[in-house]
């Protein structure tokens, strides 16, 4: 019997790098319906191994290694399809993905930690602008200005941010 702990925390693993996991699958198969599919069946083997997975250890490796797995089993189905990739690009891509995966996970910190830094008014602008559904013109009249005025603020923040980020990874060696 699984424990209710136990579904808890891989809920909570899969749901925390479920994009990664699809972002590798897209990166591999051409059609979307197929990366659907593969990812379902991704998720099910996930599901029906967690007990071999050790808590602590990198869950989106393993989700991507079962993935790789699940895409290779999926290759094998459509192998008589004019169009899949070879072996070897799966294999590189493979490769490619989990070097540029740490990567990605450096410059989020990054810049989770230079938004952070930004001064509130410089924060606040940020957020009206990348709000869901937000439309310059409707921040500028909220804030009572023009949008002249907020696009040349929300390009200052943008350029803060850059440089902020670059300082941030040239600190850690990151290029």
């Amino acid at each position: 019997m699984i424990s209710e702990s136990t579904r808890e925390e891989f809920v909570r693993l899969l749901t925390q790098h479920q994009r990664r996991v699809y972002a590798y699958i897209l990166g591999i198969v051409p059609n979307w319906n197929d990366a659907d599919e593969i990812l379902q069946e991704t998720n099910i083997r996930l599901w029906s191994e967690f007990d071999r997975f050790e808590l602590g250890t990198n869950f989106e490796a393993w989700a991507v290694r079962v993935a790789h797995f699940q895409i290779l089993s999926w290759r094998k189905r459509v192998s008589r399809s004019r169009l899949f990739f070879d072996h070897s690009l799966v294999e590189l891509i493979a490769q490619e993905f989990e070097a540029h995966s740490a990567l990605a996970d450096v410059r989020h910190q990054a810049l989770r930690e230079c938004v952070a830094a930004l001064e509130p008014r410089q924060s606040e602008l940020l957020a009206r602008c990348y709000a869901e559904g937000a439309k310059i013109k409707q921040v500028a009249e909220t804030l009572d200005r023009t949008t002249a005025s907020v696009h040349k603020a929300l390009q200052r923040v943008r350029l803060s941010l850059h440089k902020c980020i670059r300082r941030r990874l040239a600190a850690e060696g990151v290029t």
